[in-house]
């Protein structure tokens, strides 16, 4: 079934404009998207999108692993860390051996929302691109506070070589199941669920607890966590509370929808979720033929890779949506479905046929399975063409120009297939385009035997039908109003058939083409922001079908079900200057036009804000994130009866604010993130307090205009200062930022020179005080070939690299916390090991100079998320278990090598779904957890509190 999506020239800047399907780049500002990674569970991400190299090759990039090769001959030689390699000198020992008031205008159903003035306002073809500039949600590395707290555990590791560590896993803990708080009134279901982690709590996320009515319901359960043995079981009293009353978000949040796709009398339409400053998947379903919409759900306790979703199709029985982002893992995010309600993320493991770099820019689906094209870089950094194969969305092939597909042309735009039968349209330079052809299902390529001067290659272009191919530019038309149609029976001679007619001046032309046993269709821009569908039997003779009407915003995706049905989906401008709402609007031929409401989409409204980060100091609690398009702060004492900081003042603004790290140190509270001004601006925002409940606006940061994304995603605290970490795109790429100040009056920033390499190919995720200074986390390399590393500092302005840190057996490793325990330093990662992504710590007591690994005893798609220190030792949390199945985790270590699992095992943190925890945080005994729970009962946040018990206790 052929899928629908985003296309090309777009008078505004528009994600295929960024990424045409040449491989070139437009000459205008496109916005940026920050690259660092966040900590996402396995079986999903754990490489980031690809950074230019620094001077002198810094980090080099291995080729990608292609058929035949072994793990041996496709590990990279090295990747640009400090620390010795794997090798005769340093054996290698296997890993893990151990809205309202709007109103339609008459005849026209997608009129609604327009602007009181009458004006409409108009999206571009992907404001997910422009709305996701702003910073990452990274996670903060456990930061030191003035309130010292508790003395840390130590270290019971000698300095000196690498070793494994085992844990092991406790027995389910003893609990009694808490009752559940009754569902917020009117309310619906929420659905898909979102990658989370501090930094990443990918779903809308209510911190608070309100703590007197839940106690006058009787609905405080307790989770204990006594386990009853001498294996660092420690904590007791726990109380787990599904926590979805409090801290309501009116509005602000961002939908946008890229593809529409159908089976039967099944309906996709898939896009992203804008909200926070990473585009995450949308799914919007109608199992009726368009009667009914609900949100779909994305499995897993992170939700998978972020990223927009940009095409979608059904094949072989199965569904696949996949990003069509041109960086690093997000263009190579992907997610498959059974059903079409509920989509699991692919594990970037099973991957390893897109190489780095890679953009995939169009999706088929047939009886056989799926056909996916696009652009790859051919070695001299020349624009080639590519197709992956899969037959089940998981297990790909990849056809190049070095075997398979024909030399000397650019890359791959649009793409259909009908039986063993593939049509591919390609550039072949300039204004033209040539139609590949292959018969034995995408294997072996030839060209078609005609040429088709002055249509350019877009994706979505191309259609199967019962009697052949078609082919309808997108984007295009003739001075006339006119859009030239080409069929071909079998892919191979193309003759003009047909034309659609009736464009006005101002009129883009067709914007998406659909295809099913029904006929052919086209979504046509025929004025500026008004849409008609046309419809055809096999692409000759075309007829308007419906007219849509006009809207403040953008369609951009059409199918046709085999009963005939159009469904076109977009989105359009709501209430403020940040939310965006999805637009989808069905049709019959001839028929009535009916739009569909969002508050009608069952699961998709949700009325609660985002938390992504979480820390502690002298009894506090501080909580920030973001809410109705501001940035947002709660404070709690004690983790208990959460209020909202303010004033509002200094936490909002035009565009979109969120803050993505909170710390305490000697001169009070600083919160960290980013406020984004304009579409294409993505500028520091930091905000101070003295007690954590009042704020007010801190030191300014200051960033080249010519760099147009410098936003902190981390930030730590300790007895000498201040240290904050980001990233900035600036006219050579991404690098990553470093900022001291000794008394939040000033921050200055680190020179380059002053960073390890000048800080080339590095994207930094944590940092953390330590007894002697500092310690910041990341990655370096590329896509699946990265090495976790570590900084050092002594007094926050000088910074050296320590050894790279890169589990024995993995090929790959991203660190994305650290904590600091007396004189120890311990990070927590993901590896990609030959059995797929795994979490792993590791833990220096000698400076960084040495690593030895633990492995904290989990299923196969566990996901440690966060990390907090205690008077007894280490508490981290996250999820263990399948998608869809997964419970809640604590896992407990009084070193950080030696760890011991703890599901929770009963609701809210166990039970069918998928429950976590995703942040923690500890102050005195008092240790606090967010996270939530996706089922079929909709989304809940789940706060989790429990206490440290005395010694011998």
């Amino acid at each position: 079934m052929a899928s629908s999506g985003p296309h090309d020239r777009d008078p505004q800047p528009t994600a295929d404009e960024e990424n045409p399907a040449d491989g070139s780049r437009p000459s205008h500002g496109a916005p940026f998207t920050l690259h660092h990674t966040p900590p996402a569970p396995p079986p999903w991400a754990f490489a980031a999108g690809p950074v230019p190299e620094g001077p002198g090759g810094a980090h080099p990039e291995p080729a990608p692993e292609r058929a035949g090769e072994s793990e041996e001959t496709a590990r990279p030689a090295g990747d640009g860390s400090s620390g010795p390699a794997p090798g005769p000198e340093h054996p290698a020992t296997p890993y893990g051996e151990a809205g309202p008031g709007e109103t339609a205008r008459p005849g026209d159903p997608l009129s609604a929302g327009i602007r009181p003035d009458g004006r409409p306002r108009r999206l571009t073809d992907r404001p997910d691109v422009l709305v996701a500039i702003g910073p990452p949600r990274r996670p903060r590395a456990g930061s030191t506070g003035a309130d010292p707290g508790p003395p840390r555990a130590g270290s019971q590791e000698d300095a000196g070589g690498t070793r494994a560590a085992q844990g092991t896993a406790a027995p389910p803990l003893p609990v009694r199941r808490p009752a559940r708080l009754p569902a917020v009134p009117g309310r619906p279901p929420a659905a898909a669920a979102r990658a989370h982690g501090r930094g990443l709590l990918r779903r809308p996320v209510v911190l608070a607890v309100v703590a007197a009515l839940c106690l006058a319901a009787g609905a405080l359960g307790l989770l204990a966590l006594r386990s009853g043995t001498a294996d660092g079981g420690w904590l007791t009293g726990g109380e787990g509370l599904v926590a979805d009353a409090a801290f309501p978000a009116r509005g602000g949040r961002s939908h946008v929808l890229n593809a529409v796709a159908a089976a039967g009398s099944m309906i996709v339409a898939a896009g992203s979720d804008t909200t926070g400053p990473r585009p995450r998947p949308l799914f919007l379903v109608s199992p009726d033929e368009g009667e009914t919409w609900e949100a779909g759900r994305t499995l897993g306790p992170a939700a998978g890779a972020a990223g927009a979703v940009g095409r979608v199709a059904s094949g072989g029985g199965r569904w696949l949506a996949v990003g069509t982002d041109a960086t690093g893992r997000a263009g190579h995010a992907m997610w498959t479905s059974a059903d079409g309600r509920s989509w699991t993320p692919v594990d970037p493991a099973r991957l390893a046929a897109f190489a780095p770099g890679d953009r995939v820019s169009d999706l088929a689906g047939g009886e056989q399975g799926f056909a996916a094209a696009g652009v790859t870089t051919r070695p001299d950094g020349t624009p080639g063409p590519v197709v992956w194969l899969s037959p089940d969305g998981e297990r790909w092939t990849r056809v190049d120009d070095r075997g398979g597909l024909p030399g000397r042309i650019g890359g791959i735009a649009a793409i259909a297939m009908r039986g063993d039968r593939v049509v591919a349209l390609a550039d072949a330079g300039g204004s033209a385009s040539v139609v590949l052809r292959s018969d034995d299902g995408g294997r072996t390529w030839r060209a078609g035997e005609s040429s088709l001067p002055g249509v350019r290659a877009e994706p979505g272009a191309l259609a199967a039908t019962e009697r052949g191919f078609v082919l309808v530019p997108v984007r295009q038309r003739t001075a006339d109003g006119r859009v030239p149609v080409y069929c071909s029976p079998d892919g191979g001679r193309w003759t003009g058939c047909g034309a659609i007619g009736g464009l006005g001046p101002d009129g883009p032309g067709v914007r998406a083409v659909g295809a099913s046993e029904a006929g052919v269709a086209a979504l046509v821009e025929t004025e500026w922001g008004r849409y008609t569908a046309y419809t055809s039997a096999d692409g000759g003779a075309w007829t308007r079908a419906a007219e849509l009407g006009e809207i403040p915003g953008t369609l951009r995706g059409l199918t046709i079900t085999g009963a005939g049905l159009l469904v076109a989906g977009g989105d359009r401008r709501g209430r403020g200057d940040v939310e965006n709402l999805p637009v989808l609007v069905t049709a019959r031929a001839g028929g009535s036009v009916t739009a569909v409401p969002p508050e009608r989409i069952a699961g998709l409204r949700r009325d609660a804000g985002e938390v992504a980060d979480l820390a502690a100091a002298g009894g506090t609690f501080v909580a920030v994130g973001s809410a109705d398009g501001d940035a947002a702060i709660w404070t709690a004492r004690d983790g208990a009866g959460w209020a909202a900081a303010g004033p509002a003042g200094p936490l909002s603004g035009p565009g979109r604010q969120e803050l993505t790290g909170v710390a305490h140190g000697p001169e009070g509270w600083l919160a960290v993130g980013s406020t984004t001004p304009e579409p294409a601006l993505t500028r520091p925002l930091l905000v101070t307090s003295a007690d954590g409940r009042t704020w007010r606006p801190g030191p300014e940061i200051e960033a080249p205009a010519d760099h147009p994304a410098l936003a902190p995603v981390a930030v730590a605290a300790g007895p000498q200062g201040y240290v904050i970490a980001g990233e900035d795109h600036g006219p050579d790429g991404a690098r990553p930022a470093l900022w001291f100040s000794a008394d939040l009056t000033r921050f200055a920033r680190i020179p380059a020179e002053s960073l390890p390499d000048e800080g080339a190919g590095v994207r930094l995720a944590g940092v953390t005080a330590t007894p002697d200074g500092f310690a910041a986390v990341g990655s370096a390399g590329r896509d699946g070939r990265e090495t976790g590393i570590v900084w050092r500092s002594a007094d926050g302005r000088a910074w050296t690299a320590a050894a790279r840190v890169l589990p024995p057996g993995a090929r790959s490793a991203a660190l994305h916390r650290v904590v600091s325990v007396r004189s120890a330093l311990v990070v927590l990662g993901t590896a990609a090991t030959g059995d797929g992504a795994r979490p792993f710590s590791a833990v220096s007591t000698d400076g960084g100079a040495t690593w030895r690994y633990g492995r904290p005893p989990a299923e196969e798609t566990a996901a440690v998320l966060d990390v907090a220190v205690t008077a007894r030792g280490l508490v981290a949390v996250g999820a263990d278990g399948a998608a869809g199945a997964g419970d809640g985790t604590v896992w407990l270590s009084a070193d950080g090598l030696a760890w011991t699992r703890h599901p929770l095992t009963a609701e809210p943190l166990g039970g069918p779904g998928d429950q976590w925890l995703g942040l923690v945080a500890a102050s005195g005994d008092r240790v606090v957890g967010v996270g939530g729970s996706a089922d079929e009962d909709g989304e809940h946040v789940i706060v989790w509190r429990t206490t440290v018990a005395a010694a011998g206790g």
